[in-house]
């Protein structure tokens, strides 16, 4: 038997001492393989038995199977997982993909290794999720963070191969703005009855800053009256402070006469270093929204969140022509992707430019009644608007 007490001292200096085995052995087609492990009885019947074991299994087959690595279930990987996401996701990303993870994930793969999440597991989600009413995008986000953890395991070779995940198809969800005459309303409503907030609802309302974005806002760093600019270069997170913006990115947007006028006006009510000071930050979100209901009430309006303010803002830009891509700049979304949600908003207007691709005939008044079309020569290839031409009558 090739069992015995070794002896050797570790990196920390501490002399250890363990019962090990040690075997050879061949297999059918040649390779040598030699097996050396700690047993994990330590007593000297408990290695020869440990021994016993090791060889039952290479003579039977099967060692290299029970030799393996346990995978790790997704419980066992979860922390492991979010300390990686740490390095690549903002503090509040991370915070979500947490608590996705434990409250809908854990529940349904928690137990399972994370080889054995295949896509019978995955349909059979999707299915549970329906069946307690949830939308298909929501279920569709819950399967995309499943989908990053497999593929991190994956990259570290603790699974083979991804199963299929078959997005859910969703319907596409609409968003709330108010309209031009809405707006104004709106505006009007806040100057008069809620004033300490009305500048903060009209640069919203003029340069889709998010709630987060407005908060961050710093005098002497982001605002620049003079020549009429704001600069979005941090956030404000409720539980994690001063942030990045969303993606990572500074951007600069020209001010409107009003905006600059409500921020002037702003500058004699806060001194200080931030542009909209909250005695209470992390609660932002309902304070905003308090103040959007009061002014909502005074004009008449449906109560609204404080997002709608960045939609219509969006909502506006594109109704007024302008292009897409300024809008996207504007609003600092990553992908004009995100910004072409708005471009249906501007209906009509393509109307004039088909004309551009088969002009109309130029038609000239003959006589008193009769019309006769002009000859194609003399219409010119790039006309795309149409006029009337009328010949004045022989007196």
């Amino acid at each position: 038997m090739s069992v015995r007490k070794r002896k050797w001292v570790d990196k920390q200096g501490q002399t250890q001492e363990k019962w090990m085995i040690h075997v050879e052995h061949t297999w059918p087609d040649g390779r040598r393989q030699t097996i050396r492990k700690v047993s994990p009885v330590q007593t000297k019947r408990g290695a020869e038995q440990y021994e016993r074991e090791v060889r039952k299994l290479l003579v039977s087959g099967q060692w290299e199977e029970a030799d393996k690595p346990k995978t790790p279930t997704l419980e066992e990987f979860a922390d492991e997982f979010l300390a990686y996401q740490a390095t690549v996701n903002k503090p509040q990303v991370v915070d979500d993909k947490r608590v996705l993870l434990r409250v809908h994930l854990m529940p349904a793969f928690g137990k399972l290794g994370l080889d054995q999440i295949d896509t019978r597991a995955i349909d059979a989600y999707k299915v549970e999720k329906l069946g307690l009413g949830k939308e298909p995008q929501t279920i569709n986000q819950h399967l995309k963070l499943l989908g990053r953890v497999l593929r991190v395991a994956r990259k570290w070779k603790l699974i083979k191969e991804l199963p299929e995940f078959g997005m859910l198809k969703a319907r596409k969800t609409g968003f709330d703005f108010l309209t031009f005459d809405e707006c104004e309303r709106f505006l009007a409503a806040a100057r008069e009855h809620v004033p300490d907030w009305y500048p903060y609802m009209l640069v919203a309302a003029r340069t889709g800053l998010r709630v987060g974005e407005m908060l961050a806002l710093r005098w002497r760093e982001d605002i620049d009256l003079e020549r009429g600019r704001l600069r979005v270069q941090q956030s404000h997170h409720r539980k994690h402070g001063i942030s990045t913006t969303k993606n990572g990115k500074c951007r600069e947007l020209p001010l409107t006469w009003d905006a600059k006028e409500a921020l002037a006006a702003q500058r004699t009510r806060a001194p200080g270093d931030l542009v909209f000071p909250m005695l209470d930050v992390k609660a932002k979100d309902t304070m905003v929204n308090h103040w959007l209901d009061k002014a909502c009430e005074h004009a008449g309006l449906r109560r609204i969140h404080n997002h709608v303010l960045r939609h219509t803002f969006a909502s506006h830009a594109i109704m007024r022509g302008v292009p897409i891509r300024q809008v996207q700049e504007w609003l600092g979304h990553g992908s004009v992707i995100e910004t072409m949600r708005y471009t249906h908003l501007a209906e009509g207007h393509g109307d004039e430019l088909i004309k551009l691709l088969a002009p109309e005939p130029i038609r000239e008044t003959v006589g008193p009644t009769k019309n006769r079309a002009a000859s194609p020569r003399h219409t010119s290839s790039t006309q795309h608007t149409v006029h009337a031409q009328t010949r004045p009558q022989p007196g």
